[in-house]
Order: C-alpha cells, then sequence, then structure tokens
C-alpha cells in the first residue's frame, strides 16, 4: 500500500509540474521536412509524451542524449510533443499506469522484475549490452579478495543489483554474511570507511574517487562470468501499440542525438552546456562530459555484430534473467522475448545505419 501511494503521489506531482506542456498538438518547425505528412498526423496523434530520465539531466547516455534531442528540435520536427524530465522514482511503475509513456531504467533487470510484478511496460533499446555496476574496494584496505567481505559492509545504492549478488555467489562468497546497506550515491563513504566495498558505475565514481586521490580497486562482474546491460528505454504497451510509429521515431531521435554529440567535442560541449541550464545548482559540467564519454564509449565497444546502438537481443538480456531468479528477486523464470519490443529499434536501422530522416522526410533535420 505504501507503494502504490508513493507512486499515486509522484504521478499526482508530475501531472501538476507538466500543466501547460502537453495541450497543444506537436507540430513540426516551418521548413522541417524530417518526416512525411502522413507519419507526422500519426505521431501527433499520440498527444504529450512524457519522458522520465533514469537519473537527472546530466551526463549519461540515455540521458544527455535525450536534452540534446529535445534541443536540437529533432522531436518537434518529428511531430512529437515531448516533454524530457528528470528521474522520478518508480520509473517502471509510472509508465505502466500511464502517467510516463516512455522512460529510461538503469538496466535489463529493472524491466524483469518490474515485469516479474505484472508492470505493463516492455523495453525497446538497450544502450548498454554489458554490465555496468561493478563494486570498488580501497586498494590499500582490508579486501583481497571478495571472500574478505564476508563479515564487512557492501554498500549499494537504490537497491542491491542482482549483477552484483552474482558476482559474490560465483567467487564463494556466504552472501548472508555480507551486511548490505543502502547508502545513496555519495561515493565518499567508501575512503571515510563507513563501508568496505560500494557499488558504482563504471561511467562515474571511480573516476571521481581516483581524482580525488584515493587508490581504488574495481571488481567488474564480467571477470565473474556475470553478464549484464546498462541503461535501457522502456514504453507502456499499450502506449506503443496504439501509436507505434511515435514510439520509432522517439527511438529515432534519441540515437540521432547521440551521433549528433559523438560527431565532435563542440557538439558535447554544446549538449552539456543544455544540460547544465536544466539542472539544479552544483551541476560539475567537467564530470559530466567525462561521463558522457567513458558511457558513449562502453556502449560503442559492445554492439551487436551488424547493428547499431541500442539494437537488443533476448539472448543479451538472459544472463541478468537468470541472476534475478536466481538471487530470488523474481517469482519465475522470466520471458525475456516478452519482455522486449525490439520492432521500433529494428525498424529505425539499415543494418547498422541509423535511417534518418523518418519515412516520408527529405532532409537531415533542423540542427
Amino acid at each position: 500500500m505504501r507503494k502504490r501511494a508513493l507512486v499515486a503521489a509522484i504521478a499526482a506531482a508530475l501531472v501538476v509540474t507538466a500543466c501547460g506542456s502537453g495541450d497543444t498538438v506537436a507540430t513540426p518547425a516551418a521548413g522541417s521536412n524530417l518526416i512525411g505528412a502522413d507519419r507526422c498526423a500519426q505521431n501527433q496523434e499520440a498527444g504529450s509524451i512524457t519522458y522520465l530520465t533514469s537519473y537527472d539531466l546530466g551526463g549519461a547516455v540515455g540521458v544527455l542524449n535525450m536534452v540534446a534531442a529535445d534541443a536540437l528540435g529533432y522531436f518537434r520536427d518529428l511531430c512529437l510533443d515531448v516533454t524530457v524530465r528528470p528521474k522520478a522514482d518508480s520509473n517502471a511503475q509510472l509508465v505502466s499506469a500511464g502517467t510516463a509513456q516512455i522512460a529510461g531504467v538503469s538496466s535489463a533487470s529493472d524491466v524483469l522484475t518490474a515485469s516479474d510484478n505484472g508492470a505493463k511496460i516492455a523495453g525497446v533499446m538497450t544502450y548498454g549490452n554489458v554490465g555496468q555496476v561493478e563494486l570498488v574496494t580501497m586498494d590499500d584496505g582490508s579486501i583481497t579478495s571478495l571472500k574478505d567481505l564476508e563479515g564487512k559492509i557492501l554498500g549499494y545504492k537504490g537497491a542491491m543489483p542482482a549483477q552484483l549478488t552474482s558476482m559474490l555467489v560465483a567467487a564463494g562468497v556466504d552472501v548472508g554474511r555480507v551486511q548490505q546497506v543502502s547508502v545513496g550515491f555519495d561515493p565518499a563513504v567508501l575512503p571515510q570507511g563507513a563501508v568496505q566495498a560500494l557499488q558504482v558505475y563504471k561511467d562515474n565514481e571511480p573516476r571521481l574517487l581516483r581524482g580525488q586521490g584515493h587508490a581504488i580497486r574495481e571488481w567488474n562482474p564480467a571477470d565473474f562470468g556475470v553478464q549484464g546491460t546498462f541503461s535501457v528505454m522502456i514504453a507502456n504497451t499499450d502506449f506503443g501499440r496504439e501509436h507505434p510509429t511515435a514510439v520509432e521515431d522517439f527511438v529515432r531521435a534519441s540515437i540521432a542525438a547521440m551521433e549528433w554529440i559523438d560527431e565532435s567535442d563542440a557538439n558535447l560541449d554544446q549538449a552539456i552546456a543544455w544540460s547544465q541550464e536544466r539542472s539544479a545548482a552544483g551541476y560539475n559540467a567537467v564530470n559530466e562530459k567525462a561521463r558522457w564519454k567513458d558511457g558513449s564509449a562502453l556502449a560503442r565497444a559492445h554492439l551487436l555484430d551488424g547493428h547499431g546502438v541500442g539494437f537488443q537481443t533476448p539472448s543479451v538480456w538472459q544472463p541478468e534473467a537468470d541472476s534475478l531468479l536466481a538471487a530470488g528477486k523474481i517469482k519465475k523464470p522470466a520471458d525475456v522475448t516478452a519482455a522486449q519490443a525490439n520492432q521500433y529499434v529494428e525498424a529505425v536501422y539499415d543494418g547498422a545505419r541509423l535511417i534518418w530522416p523518418a519515412p516520408g522526410g527529405t532532409a537531415g533535420g533542423s540542427s
């Protein structure tokens, strides 16, 4: 009941803050020819689309490119009325409820766990066909093997990732003897000694800690045979079924914006500036720029053969499904094929080449 109340409260807040953004029909800029007239009309029928990022409006993959797509006018010129909002807790539940139509989540695990609980969502693209979470320990600390974590404190963020639990099991750790605590997002808890191991994202905290002069050791689940994913886009299944061209062109715009950012440092700097304008005080432009570079490089280094960024298959998600079941985080074996809706990302690619502009369009965009 508390979880349901929380989702309702967040949904109400989103409705209030979204007032005035979704009452008009999206129309492309004058002179835009990114899309044909018939398809434009189909996209307009989708109405307003709320996209929730997986974290904030910073430099992560799946976040910065959405800010850029918005600023470049890609959504508008594809006749999509999109509002990009920073992370809300319970993204999967909010999309399932139709409060938001599309959102980012951390990994396939979030989709599979929510689907196991009956959420009406599907994963429509996966930026990273490789895991991004790992553990770090102090290089001069007491942890020289993962077995040393027994009797020690391991800090995680929102929830303990199944990939990390599987890594501990693979390393022969008695997981029940590891004290697992939620510590939030400040990595300083590790060098301060509050925890002896810390969950991190490969594109962020290791660089921050080393930049502060700390010598750390990274424990990558892949080194223990545990595979994963990162930055997955989800859509409400009913919305996708009723408005397939809108979801398809949303995916198209997000990938086009990623390609635009990666064209040059100048483009990345511009995207970071847009992100900073929309973010709260304390935004660290240097770190967010580095975060994008690391995240984009990680995604591009693990593309599926013959395909571009975002392309996904059930076989990529299956290891996480197995980890979730082994860790007891889902009640039954996941139907990975049913949890994905691959028709959208498949439609925007010709092999590894993004089809741009949208069907019926004749130009390269308004950027």
